[in-house]
């Protein structure tokens, strides 16, 4: 080492950047809390039951990352957990009851959420394909909860770090029925594949899952194109698209003779109110009988009655 290097003017503006650095980090304590004075975040919303990893880090480590754990609304010395919930799952089931936790500051329960949110994001989740799905519910419902201004969509892609292209995907999903979740979490079909069913109502999408069960059943390898061949299959033939599209047509009738029965009132084009009457008692007895007919079509597929 050159001598008289701490007088050097390196030497100086090394202590003048650790000077900055030191008044701009935001340095915290670690401190010992005991597992009965901690809880969970009641919103985490993330899967904690798989801690085999953590676990055989911390028999051979030990527990070497603290949780971050808040006060915020919470009674005199308890304490919530913003991130590290899977950490300390894993430490209970090695026997620990004392943990070493980071005390962070919160001024609402908004600034509590986003930092929940965020903190999990930078979970890995190569093991759970559909846990992004989750993320991006819950960072859509915090976004609107702060009256977000933009858009949600690219808002929450940066959130997760993914592309927008992404998060489109994971957000389409969540559409799926949770039968078809499950088949992706058994690795029996692929998120990709079964993606084109958030176009159909859930009904349909009943139905589509009814034909995939009976392929597996009976053997077929689910690869993407038999899906999608499937998915298509039943679209073609979906008896609900056929009743919804006829429910649909009705109801455009209703509202055509409506709207007709309307304008010859406000035309004044009969020779007496007899005539205007008798008119306007036809036209409500079609609507009756468009109604009841589009009524009893429509209850079997939970279409509103038409008024």
């Amino acid at each position: 080492m050159a001598k008289n290097f701490g007088s050097s003017a390196v030497s100086k503006r090394f202590g003048e950047v650790a000077k900055s650095t030191m008044a701009n980090t935001d340095f915290a304590a670690v401190k010992l809390i005991e597992n009965a004075d901690i809880s969970d975040y009641p919103e985490n919303g993330e899967d904690i039951l798989y801690t085999a990893d953590l676990e055989n880090s911390i028999g051979e480590l030990g527990f070497t990352d603290p949780i971050e754990v808040t006060g915020y609304k919470m009674p005199e010395g308890k304490y919530m957990i913003v991130s590290g919930h899977r950490r300390r799952a894993a430490g209970v089931k090695c026997g620990m009851d004392l943990f070493p936790c980071i005390i962070k500051q919160f001024e609402n329960e908004n600034d509590v959420k986003n930092y929940v949110l965020l903190a999990n994001s930078q979970r890995d989740s190569a093991k759970d394909p559909l846990l992004y799905c989750k993320r991006y519910k819950l960072h859509e419902q915090h976004l609107k909860a702060i009256n977000f201004k933009g858009s949600a969509r690219e808002e929450i892609a940066k959130r997760l770090g993914i592309s927008v292209q992404q998060a489109d995907r994971y957000n389409q999903m969540n559409k799926i029925i949770e039968p078809v979740w499950e088949l992706v979490r058994e690795e029996i079909v692929g998120m990709s594949g079964v993606l084109p069913m958030a176009v159909l109502t859930r009904d349909e999408q009943q139905d589509v899952f009814n034909l995939l069960k009976r392929h597996i059943d009976g053997g077929t390898e689910l690869t993407r194109d038999k899906i999608k061949e499937i998915i298509e299959g039943y679209k073609n033939k979906s008896p609900h698209r056929a009743d919804f599209q006829k429910q649909k047509t009705g109801a455009q009738v209703i509202k055509a003779v409506k709207a007709l029965a309307r304008d010859i009132q406000e035309i004044n084009v009969f020779k007496d109110s007899e005539e205007a009457e008798e008119f306007l008692g036809e036209t409500e007895k079609l609507i009756k009988i468009l109604n009841d007919k589009s009524y009893f079509a429509g209850r079997k597929y939970g279409i509103e009655k038409q008024k």
